[in-house]
């Protein structure tokens, strides 16, 4: 009966956590790092060792990521109708922008982005699922779970986001 009673109890409780779990998420996040797993369990970087990025979560539960590899060449074109087609593809090949909705699972340690714009279209209804672990530092890493291809994955990519103090925010 104890065990039934607690069952229930936690069933409930996941709706309330959830709600106040999510805002420790809640404000501007900038990209430290981004690792790439292998099977072996070591790591590289994925871009440089200096991606940029931004990640927002706002209150209401909307979000917007851009990650970009800090070593994209310059397009060397005054007008986006003059790119070539090679240097679309190498910019194409160094960025991640998409923006949506996200609930946070305070039981499995997931954040869920429900993609409604993004740079590749395939990925718009898709949910991109992350596992998340504070660290030190005002830090959070979201190992990637479920890829672009709305595909689950063992050896996502692990971006380290660190929050932007508030002072900052707005600053030149």
């Amino acid at each position: 009966m104890i065990r039934l009673l607690s069952l229930l109890l936690l069933a409930c409780i996941p709706a309330s956590v959830q709600a106040q779990d999510a805002t420790a998420f809640v404000g501007d996040w900038r990209l430290v790092s981004v690792l790439q797993p292998d099977s072996a369990g070591n790591t590289r970087p994925f871009w440089g060792p200096k991606p940029l990025g931004m990640i927002r979560y706002s209150a209401n539960g909307v979000m917007a990521a851009q990650l970009y590899d800090e070593r994209r060449p310059e397009l060397g074109v005054g007008n986006w109708s003059d790119v070539s087609p090679e240097a679309a593809r190498t910019t194409l090949g160094g960025l991640a922008s998409y923006y949506g909705t996200f609930t946070v699972d305070t039981v499995q340690h997931t954040i869920a982005h429900r993609v409604e714009g993004a740079m590749a279209p395939e990925w718009i209804g898709r949910t991109l699922v992350r596992g998340y672990r504070f660290l030190p530092g005002d830090r959070v890493e979201l190992r990637v779970i479920t890829g672009a291809d709305g595909q689950p994955t063992t050896n996502g990519q692990v971006p380290v986001w660190e929050r932007v103090p508030a002072a900052r925010r707005g600053a030149p």
